[in-house]
């Protein structure tokens, strides 16, 4: 039976990883408390996810942690016999290849991070409590009931067994890849399991063999290699001293087995080439490679983020980022609903509009992973056809250049992972709903001529997130980019020269009382900011008069081409659909 200690909180958050995390964080950064669970006595004590895109970093730039995550990722992926030996190729990665390190500039404020996850959590945890976030360890979800005001969710102290119960206003499951919450919800997970990998977290001094290719990714084929591990790769944690290394089987369903530390030195020291070289084991886990989805996210006020409900092998570095999104599209609306700003109906958008990222992440990282398997099968994963393939490859016969050929264009299929700016960028929300409103006669825009993959999709029609360009106060002044000016918790509008009205129209309904804020500024010459490099004049969408309305997860929730007759109408008029309350009554529907 659950003890008599019953808390309440405005919301549970089950899961303390990157999704939980960041969720309590922004939560916090808006004034509202929450608890987050979780079952592990601390934060992640293995790094685990460690790339953090641009998109993220956004994310954590709004909340004003940006600089204590910054740290710039290495710049190749090479696949080689072993580190002391033959190499196949290399890419450059993560933004580094010179003929695209303009497109990373230009989508983004931010540089990609490559940071620890047992580095960050730590810090989203810190300053979620700074702001009156409660974190729980060791404590786990037993279960939970809901009725139309309340969640009731039994916990469990998993060091004294004791239960207890806590009555949220609404729960989140942020409960990864094993998630009991969608378990106990019923919500149906599509998708198939495909294998299992092996991890050794390790410190070794390896610096002799990455000082001349810096890379956070270095893929170790040997052909002598156990099954359970055929394919090994070194992943940066600390340059050039401690490393993960992933382990995968020969075959795609073959699952590794358990192994004796002394069988793992041995298999280490084979893939380094040299088996002096003092290696201290720090942790053993395995992982699944999954490619499944949750059919939904939420159940009337029971919301599911991050790896719950999108589960898909570290191919892109997807996995932690979208968990990252996923809570930055839920916080604002969580609290605005809680501060009755507006109505719950604002949290009906969360599946139609995370869904569909969702889903495409996990294809793609799963593509990503197939892209790998043809290389291994192409190089050969046993001594034969290894020996084979690189005495093929040195030839210099036909076959040997059509080898050569096949080798480039594996590699260069790899780059989808590397170096793709477009799966990282493009999250759009194509469906119009509840929180963005289409003014009639608005027309999406078309990218058939882009690769989505590799390419930003540019624009401020509703649904897309805003533009970064840089601007700047005056002359004098530094510049700062269009997501700095807005975000923040608060919806922000933005227009040109002669649509001063707009900005009136703004602080009106912002002095009503209905606690919503609405910032706006003025882009152009004499106005709030210029336009540094004339890129919000490309990229604004809207005529010098029109307006843009960025919601706080910096999403387009509506545009206007030109001034109307009464923008104080219109903009009430817009609210009224984004966020399902009456802003000239000042009520919820």
């Amino acid at each position: 039976m659950p003890g008599s200690l019953n808390l309440e909180v405005p919301v549970l958050i089950i899961g303390a990883g990157p999704s939980g995390a960041t969720t309590a964080l922004l939560l916090g950064r808006m004034g509202i408390k929450s608890m987050s669970i979780s079952r592990h006595r601390s934060t992640a004590n293995t790094p685990r996810a460690h790339i953090f895109n641009q998109r993220a970093m956004e994310v954590l730039r709004d909340a004003g942690i940006e600089g204590q995550m910054n740290e710039i990722a290495c710049s190749h992926t090479s696949w080689m016999e072993c580190l002391a030996g033959e190499e196949f190729g290399r890419i450059y990665a993560w933004g580094n290849n010179p003929k695209q390190k303009g497109d990373y500039e230009l989508a983004s404020p931010c540089q990609m991070s490559d940071l620890p996850q047992s580095l960050m959590e730590p810090v989203l945890v810190k300053e979620a409590t700074k702001l009156g976030a409660e974190f729980r360890f060791s404590t786990e979800m037993v279960s939970f009931e809901q009725d139309s005001d309340r969640v009731r969710v039994t916990l469990q102290d998993r060091d004294t067994n004791d239960t207890y119960t806590v009555t949220a206003k609404y729960l989140v499951g942020a409960d990864g890849a094993n998630s009991k919450v969608i378990e106990q919800l019923g919500i149906p997970i599509s998708g198939v399991t495909h294998s299992d990998a092996f991890n050794v977290h390790i410190k070794c001094d390896l610096s002799k063999y990455f000082n001349h290719r810096t890379g956070s990714l270095n893929w170790v084929l040997n052909s002598s290699a156990p099954e359970w591990a055929a394919v090994g790769n070194f992943r940066m944690v600390r340059p050039w001293d401690e490393f993960v290394v992933s382990m995968h089987p020969a075959s795609k369903g073959l699952n590794p087995i358990d192994q004796p530390d002394d069988v793992i030195q041995e298999r280490l020291h084979q893939l380094i080439g040299d088996d002096t070289v003092d290696i201290k084991i720090l942790s053993t886990f395995r992982w699944t490679i999954r490619e499944q989805f949750a059919d939904r996210y939420q159940e009337k006020r029971v919301f599911c983020i991050g790896d719950a409900v999108h589960r898909h092998p570290p191919i892109n570095g997807l996995g932690s980022n979208t968990c990252i999104s996923d809570a930055f599209n839920l916080a604002w609306k969580l609290a605005y609903v809680l501060k009755g700003w507006a109505s719950p109906t604002l949290l009906d958008s969360l599946t139609p509009e995370r869904k569909p990222v969702g889903d495409g992440v996990v294809r793609r990282a799963n593509d990503g992973m197939l892209a790998h398997r043809r290389l291994w099968a192409l190089i050969g994963t046993d001594p034969e056809s290894r020996k084979n393939f690189r005495d093929t490859l040195a030839s210099g016969t036909s076959k040997g250049a059509e080898a050569r050929e096949n080798l480039r264009k594996a590699l260069a299929n790899t780059q989808d992972e590397v170096q793709a700016l477009g799966i990282q960028m493009n999250q759009v929300y194509v469906s119009e709903g509840v929180a963005t409103f289409i003014e009639p006669g608005d027309e999406p825009p078309t990218f058939g001529h882009l690769n989505a993959l590799r390419e930003v999709k540019v624009s401020t029609y509703p649904g897309y997130h805003l533009p970064h360009v840089w601007v700047a106060a005056n002359g004098q002044g530094s510049r700062i980019s269009t997501l700095d000016i807005t975000g923040q918790g608060r919806f922000t509008l933005l227009t040109g020269i002669g649509g001063e009205a707009w900005k009136e129209a703004a602080k009106q309904i912002s002095s009503t009382g209905s606690g919503v804020e609405i910032a706006a500024h003025t882009i152009g010459f004499r106005g709030d900011f210029i336009d540094c490099y004339n890129d919000w004049f490309n990229a604004r969408g809207v005529g010098e008069t029109g307006a843009v309305l960025v919601r706080p997860d910096h999403f387009v929730a509506w545009r206007c081409q030109e001034l109307v007759s009464d923008p104080v109408g219109k903009l009430c008029e817009v609210l009224d659909r984004i966020l399902g309350k009456n802003f000239q009554t000042n009520e919820v529907a």
